[in-house]
């Protein structure tokens, strides 16, 4: 099965505040093949939805707390093998990453962490995989529209064992996250001072 026809058959729902977000990550959703929608209209999200098509959810974190809970119990009630993401922040490629990760092979041994210390990602590779790493942050936080910038820092195929990635030093130490697939699995997380 093509990546293509793979995602063809997944549903996205996106609920966040900015348009623009909601619109660029929709759009670069339906580019890989899903069936992406993006709402900033947190009411009767149900009724305009169909739970029972979805098969992912993401919450950008505008959507007020109480309203995210309210929304995974209703959507939950009528489907509850439905996928629920909190996105990390409003990037729209983080947020395809976020998507794409939560559709693919989560295997905890290989998972990448952090290193603030050393601000470098670890990877510990149990057999030779190709590796991308991307990093993500924000340039302006006015809201509805934040704006963000990236960079891919690595794109190899790395040997098993051990293997830190530094994080370049004009890459900003607050809303700063990383998506790093390791083959097939893909893996997003903040790389904040503090987390």
């Amino acid at each position: 099965m093509t990546t293509q026809t793979a995602t063809s058959q997944r549903s996205v729902l996106l609920i966040g505040r900015s348009q623009h977000v909601l619109d660029e990550s929709v759009a670069g959703l339906q580019a890989l093949g899903y069936l992406a929608r993006g709402t900033n209209d947190f009411s009767k999200v149900t009724e305009r939805f169909d739970p029972r098509t979805l098969d992912l959810v993401v919450f950008g974190g505008q959507v007020p707390a109480e309203r995210k809970a309210e929304l995974r119990e209703e959507i939950g009630a009528i489907n509850p093998r439905i996928i629920f993401v909190q996105g990390l922040a409003g990037i729209p490629g983080l947020i395809i990453s976020q998507v794409q990760g939560a559709f693919g092979d989560q295997d905890p041994a290989v998972a990448p962490s952090y290193e603030a210390a050393g601000r470098s990602i670890r990877l510990t590779l149990t057999a030779p995989a190709e590796v991308t790493v991307t990093l993500w942050w924000g340039t302006s936080f006015v809201p509805p529209d934040p704006k963000s910038d990236s960079l891919q820092v690595l794109r190899e195929r790395l040997p098993s064992g051990d293997h830190l990635v530094p994080v370049p030093a004009h890459i900003p130490r607050t809303a700063a996250f990383a998506s790093v697939r390791i083959d097939d699995s893909l893996h997003s997380f903040s790389i904040a001072a503090g987390q």
